[in-house]
């Protein structure tokens, strides 16, 4: 395993400082249509051994309801009552355009995550970083669907399942969840310990089909999907294009 030490003092410091008193803080954001694989994924595998204080935030601790039907999650504390943590991470959705609105989201992801030894996502819950004014000048990843869009942001688009930048760690789209959880995971304590995570869960994925990515499903069926992410999403968000460029503006006018 690389010496992490030397890449990332200041998130392994703090890191280390919480583990010898009280344990460090991850905070998930959570908000409406979110994809709850997309948390619930490195929820499942940063928990293991309780080394970690979990916490779901929004604005009120209603239940929020996710993009399944009749799937909700139940904050467990507000943006007002958590200013600090060890690791941020963001979950994406299959219309981040949506999200865009959630000026206090965003302005509290910006605000704490520009302190946090950890900045993390999932899937599209990168384009809200990047729009939070997180992401620029980082390599980043997200669903494949929207990676350019992390261009508007500054952000430099990877098309991985997962990828480090410093002490930004973003994964790919939903299913990466699990890969990015055990990557953090090794970053923070090391790889035996994530590998020890990786055998409780009997993560070992066995794909009945080889088409997880364009290059492997191939044009035709590339081409179909995306008509079919983007029409779900115009649907929803019929200006979509305006508030990305709009949100992009923002983190230039604001952050």
């Amino acid at each position: 395993m690389k010496n992490t030490s030397k890449e990332y003092p200041a998130a392994l410091s703090s890191l280390m400082k919480a583990s010898s008193g009280e344990k460090p803080t991850l905070a998930f954001v959570i908000f409406p249509g979110m994809t709850p694989l997309d948390m619930i994924g490195p929820a499942t595998v940063l928990e293991v051994g309780g080394w970690l204080n979990i916490e779901y935030v929004w604005r009120d601790l209603l239940p929020v309801r996710t993009e399944l039907a009749h799937i909700s999650f139940s904050p467990s504390i507000t943006f007002e009552q958590l200013d600090k943590v060890d690791i941020l991470c963001i979950p994406g959705t299959g219309n981040p355009y949506a999200v865009l609105s959630e000026l206090d989201m965003l302005d509290w992801i910006h605000k704490v995550g520009s302190k946090a030894p950890w900045v993390t996502s999932v899937c599209t819950g990168s384009i809200l970083l990047g729009a939070a004014g997180l992401l620029k000048g980082y390599k980043a990843a997200t669903h494949w669907s929207m990676v350019d869009d992390l261009n508007e942001f500054g952000a430099m688009p990877v098309n991985k399942r997962v990828v480090i930048d410093r002490n930004r760690v973003t994964g790919g789209g939903v299913t990466a969840g699990i890969d990015f959880g055990l990557t953090l995971l090794a970053e923070i304590k090391g790889e035996e310990y994530a590998q020890a995570v990786q055998l409780a869960m009997q993560y070992s994925p066995e794909p009945p089909f080889n088409s997880g990515m364009p290059e492997l499903a191939g044009k035709e069926m590339t081409n179909a999907t995306l008509q079919t992410i983007f029409s779900n999403v115009e649907q929803q968000t019929p200006n979509y294009k305006e508030i990305l460029i709009k949100s992009a503006k923002r983190i230039s006018d604001i952050y």
